[in-house]
């Protein structure tokens, strides 16, 4: 036993960072939510909503000198944005393409807004979608009857500048109205577009889950299909569902699931390596008021032939044993999905995080305790291949959402998301995951106090983002190595934090772009990082 726990340890050093880094010259701290594009012609784009100011950008040439700064003037943003969601910011055709969705009169609708890549101009704003105006009775059956909310949701491919529109209109009266997929061209034309519906239209509802897009060739997406005991009796089925090019159908494959599930998220990530997608499925199987026990499954898609491979769960067997002999944990590991990466060998990482919900008195939800992450590295096949547990005892505000990480990289904004830089946390306390040829990289804000602990020791509570610093893991052959990014602290109030939901990489460049706040001065920098 000695002998496997020897293999399945980490090996921890605390150094301090000393790759190459760049730095902007510094700027006013963001009072809003921040996203950075690291752009194919080697320039960095910068963006900030705020609440009262606007939407401002800023952008920076290959030799991180700021050459565009401005407000972008908009005819259908107003200045104080109010209620709103980003459904992705990405570079497409060698523009900035920023989703931003908001509510005219209780109608949700979606704005296209082009930057300029060269020149970080506003190019063009352009409404391209809305959805059913929303009655205080849809909004009820999503309170309190398990609806989504509905959604404008937008897919890029991940290898090329197509991307999809998911039109998810979740209150619409016919079933066939309530998904509808458009597929575009980099040059934000449509060229296709078909309405969903289940096999046979034998169900009633039906939740749209992810979706991925590859080229002009075609769109996939997974469903989860159901009826209620009020609408033929309780039974769900899950697809995968391909839009080819030229076609007005989907084809679908049904997956090996069969139970009625009140709840039900999934998530895709695109495998470049083996060229499937890899699905996870979460299923709620007990609900008792705010308290839900749930199922996670993981299962390869090739999504040329919706070809499904056998389904597995997660052995936390490794997870456990470091958790309780290393860390000296007393329950079992277990935690929400935080993210899922794809390594150089096409193995999948998952970041699951010991997760804790804090309740009000008759307020719902008001915050969220973070504890220790694992990272499980496995197989295409479902074997784990090497685990690791990091420790780390943070509280965000509000509730939390699984997938944040995958999330942010897109530059995704929920509507719930805080803007002012004190309550942050969804942002500041976000973990980022970056894979490389020779190592994972791990990104996050923690205390000096709780860097020095043992790991035996449970770290301290973290609260305020103020006392944080920077740190960077480095996961590599089973070892990690933890280090100050900005060299290690001179005393308690040396703290640099970094917003590591803003963060991008590129990896053509191995460049890893993000941004750092000095709270002493209160003035923030951009830093670009090398990873090797």
């Amino acid at each position: 036993m000695k002998k496997i726990m020897l293999l399945l340890m980490s090996i921890i050093s605390l150094n301090s960072f000393s790759q190459k880094q760049d730095k902007s010259v510094g700027f006013e701290e963001p009072q809003g939510w921040s996203k950075l594009v690291q752009l194919k012609n080697n320039n960095t784009f910068f963006v900030e909503f705020t609440k009262k100011e606007g939407i401002n950008v800023m952008l920076f040439d290959a030799t991180r000198k700021k050459i565009a700064s401005d407000k972008l003037t908009l005819t259908m943003i107003d200045d104080k944005l109010g209620y709103y969601i980003i459904s992705g910011i990405y570079e497409i055709g060698g523009d900035v393409a920023i989703f931003y969705q908001k509510a005219e009169d209780r109608t949700p609708i979606l704005i296209r807004i082009l930057i300029d890549g060269k020149t970080g101009k506003l190019k063009s704003e352009e409404k391209i979608a809305e959805l059913n105006k929303i009655t205080t009775g849809d909004a009820y059956a999503a309170a309190f009857g398990d609806v989504d909310m509905p959604d404008l949701k937008i897919v890029k491919d991940p290898e090329s500048d197509y991307y999809a529109l998911i039109r998810y209109n979740t209150f619409a009266p016919e079933t066939k109205d309530r998904i509808e997929v458009f597929h575009y061209s980099p040059e934000h034309k449509v060229i296709n577009k078909a309405n969903y519906t289940a096999p046979n239209n034998k169900y009633k509802f039906t939740k749209f889950l992810s979706a991925y897009v590859h080229k002009d060739d075609y769109v996939v997406i997974g469903t989860y299909a159901f009826n209620t005991k009020k609408s033929g009796g309780e039974e769900a089925r899950f697809y995968v569902s391909q839009l080819a090019k030229g076609k007005t159908s989907f084809v679908q494959k049904e997956l090996a699931y069969s139970e009625f599930y009140k709840g039900s998220r999934g998530h895709f990530i695109y495998n470049n390596i083996k060229g499937t997608i890899n699905m996870v499925l979460i299923t709620d199987v007990e609900i008792k008021g705010d308290n839900r026990k749930y199922d996670i499954v993981f299962q390869s898609i090739n999504p040329t032939t919706l070809q499904l491979e056998k389904p597995y769960k997660i052995d936390y067997t490794k997870a456990n044993e470091i958790y309780k002999n290393k860390l000296n944990r007393k329950d079992d590991f277990f935690g929400m999905i935080q993210g899922t990466f794809i390594d150089k060998n096409g193995n999948l990482i998952v970041l699951s995080q010991n997760t804790t919900i804090k309740y009000g008195n008759g307020s719902g939800i008001v915050g969220t305790f973070l504890g220790d992450f694992a990272l499980i590295t496995i197989s295409p096949e479902g074997k784990v291949i090497n685990t690791a547990v990091i420790p780390a005892n943070v509280y965000v505000s509000g509730k939390h959402k699984e997938f944040n990480c995958n999330d942010i990289r897109t530059g995704y904004r929920p509507a719930d998301s805080w803007d002012d830089p004190g309550l942050a946390s969804e942002q500041y306390f976000a973990i980022d995951v970056i894979t490389t040829d020779n190592s994972n990289y791990i990104f996050f804000n923690n205390t000096q106090e709780n860097m020095e602990l043992p790991e035996s020791e449970e770290p301290k509570l973290v609260k305020a983002i103020s006392i944080t610093t920077a740190v960077k893991y480095t996961y590599s052959n089973n070892t990690i190595k933890k280090e100050y990014i900005f060299g290690t602290p001179k005393d308690k109030k040396d703290n640099d934090f970094c917003n590591f939901s803003s963060s991008d990489y590129n990896a053509s460049t191995k460049s890893y772009a993000t941004l750092v706040t000095d709270p002493k001065t209160k003035k923030s920098s951009i830093v670009w990082l090398k990873l090797d």
